[in-house]
């Protein structure tokens, strides 16, 4: 039983209409049977009638056949229909009564013979006693009669078996559906729980996946095509899911040794300062010691966040028609001091009226990144280069620069959060390991691709590939989250 409010279960929909398509079916065929049989009766009662019609006709085409023959017809029966009652009168052209079985009069009166129409085939009618009956109509020549003349034969033959045959025949089908439907619901039932099965078992697995057994997977072996593909995706999903909570958990436990250095560098130092009174100007080192920590921490917190938010689906950011010779030079303006500095060339290659339709902050926060990494592992001496060019339908943003270089096997590895190719550098010295996740979530949200090319000692290209800029697509999209570019947290 159902409980109340509670929709009807798979189980108990399959088994309504796998009963009631079926008992129709049945319903239908009993039907067709009946009426078949009920067809075949009325068939045979046409039949007699009109063979014995045909035998009146013989009779009055004999020229030597008079009144005393057509009495004598009317009293005959045919042998194979004993156990009927049959009826016959004969009427002159005039409508006067020549000869008739006896009581036809009172049993079937003539004017029962002229009031009830015919409908495909000799119609019924019911006899003053309440039998039925089936009766036939028709005119014919007498020859024997001098002059010749028309004469109207009335028939009927008593239906009253074949009407017990029908009832008897109703009677038991109406038995038989009644088991019918009891079969049907019965069958229906052990076939939708035969059907279900798999899907219960679906559920039962689906059930024991948590947080901690992602692992675990739906078996697809023996599933119905169907549900085979519903499976198939649902360990797909989890597939996803297992891969989010993996990294979800390797990240927040990078998070928290992230955290951990500059909180424990802070905490050390106050501890320090507070083990003996200082003099005021180390009290200033120590909160200028401070400040550096806490832009650290800043810095860190801003990258996340920006990580978070590019991440969310519903994030959408702000195109606008780029020029990237433009924007390359204002990059190449910016870091200038810090290259010279460093004694490392920047120089910037792009076509004329190169455009594209993507963000200009987050362009801007992309290519810096990708600049400061450059400037950082580029000996003096060597020389970062910004170049964009035209690919067809996108274009590319490369920064090349000719340092160190990452070696191969760590290539596909310096996209993961807080990885650093070199494991010595700290926050202090180097980068969280942050940047260029941040390139590749800009990327993402751009529906473009990055891509890394490098050599040990020869140097380091990325590669941005944007959507080129059209007339359809150059309308700005609809405004969502905006993040604003911030040079200071650049690195890696």
């Amino acid at each position: 039983m159902e409980r109340p409010g509670r929709p009807a279960s798979l189980a108990a929909r399959m088994t309504l209409w796998y009963a009631l398509s079926t008992f129709s079916l049945v319903l239908m065929a009993s039907g067709f049977l009946y009426h078949a049989l009920s067809e075949s009766l009325a068939h045979d009662e046409d039949a007699l009638l009109s063979e014995k019609f045909q035998n009146l006709t013989v009779r009055m085409d004999d020229r030597t056949s008079d009144l005393n023959d057509l009495r004598e017809f009317v009293g005959e029966l045919p042998m194979w229909y004993r156990n009927a009652s049959f009826w016959t009168r004969i009427l002159d052209d005039q409508g006067r009564l020549l000869t008739e079985t006896p009581g036809m009069s009172h049993s079937l009166p003539l004017a029962l013979f002229k009031t009830l129409p015919s409908k495909n085939g000799n119609p019924m009618a019911t006899s003053t006693e309440g039998r039925p009956f089936r009766i036939f109509s028709a005119t014919g020549i007498w020859t024997g009669h001098s002059p010749p003349s028309r004469v109207t034969a009335q028939m009927a033959v008593d239906i009253t078996s074949d009407q017990a045959i029908l009832a008897k025949f109703r009677a038991e089908l109406w038995t038989v559906l009644a088991f019918a439907i009891l079969a049907c619901a019965l069958v229906g039932y052990g076939i939708a729980q035969r059907g279900i099965r798999p899907v219960r078992k679906m559920a039962e697995t689906a059930a024991r996946i948590s947080s901690s057994t992602l692992y675990e997977r739906l078996e697809r072996s023996g599933l119905p095509s169907e549900l085979s593909d519903l499976a198939g995706t649902f360990n797909e999903m989890l597939d996803r899911l297992e891969n989010s909570f993996t990294r979800l958990s390797r990240f927040s436990s990078d998070i928290a040794h992230e955290l951990r250095t500059p909180l424990q560098n802070l905490r050390g130092e106050a501890e320090v300062v507070l083990t003996k009174a200082r003099q005021p100007s180390e009290y200033q080192d120590l909160l200028g010691s401070f400040l550096e920590e806490y832009q650290r921490l800043s810095t860190l917190i801003d990258r996340l966040l920006f990580l978070a938010r590019a991440e969310n689906p519903q994030t959408q950011i702000q195109r606008e028609e780029v020029d990237l010779k433009k924007e390359l030079g204002l990059l190449q303006d910016y870091y200038g001091p810090s290259a010279v500095e460093s004694g490392v060339a920047v120089r910037v290659e792009s076509l004329e009226g190169l455009r594209a339709n993507l963000d200009r902050s987050l362009f801007q926060r992309a290519v810096g990144n990708l600049v400061e990494n450059a400037l950082k592992h580029t000996p003096a001496g060597g020389t970062v280069l910004l170049r964009a060019s035209n690919g067809g339908e996108r274009v590319r943003v490369e920064v090349a620069d000719t340092g160190r270089g990452i070696p191969q096997e760590e290539v596909s590895l310096v996209f993961d959060r807080f990885y650093r190719v070199d494991p010595s550098r700290s926050l202090a010295s180097g980068g969280a390991g942050l940047g260029l996740p941040i390139v590749k979530s800009i990327m993402e949200l751009h529906e473009g691709t990055v891509e890394i090319q490098s050599q040990t000692g020869r140097g380091t290209t990325v590669v941005l590939s944007f959507p080129a800029f059209s007339q359809e697509t150059g309308h700005e999209k609809e405004a969502g989250s905006s993040v604003v570019v911030d040079y200071s947290s650049h690195s890696n």
